[in-house]
């Protein structure tokens, strides 16, 4: 089964706060709009860790507008 590609938007963001049960406080680095995500499927199953100050990218799905989720995290150390 193929997935479609239900996602509207997707956007750079930064990690704030680690919060309770998985879930994130991030904040869009152009303005002060802080709002709270968790980490996609994909992400948990290869353990992939996040902190704070992480630059992430967060996708929000067009049929739920309330459910934001961490697909990416961008590795500032590589060259």
């Amino acid at each position: 089964m193929v997935k479609d590609q239900s996602t509207i938007l997707q956007l750079d963001w930064e990690i704030v706060e680690v919060l309770p049960a998985w879930k994130f406080r991030v904040k869009l680095k152009d303005t002060d709009l802080i709002i709270v995500c968790y980490k996609a499927g994909k992400m948990k199953q290869s353990h992939i860790s996040v902190i704070e100050w992480d630059r992430v990218k967060i996708d929000v799905n067009q049929y739920d507008m309330t459910q934001w989720r961490i697909v990416y995290r961008y590795n500032e150390y590589k060259k």
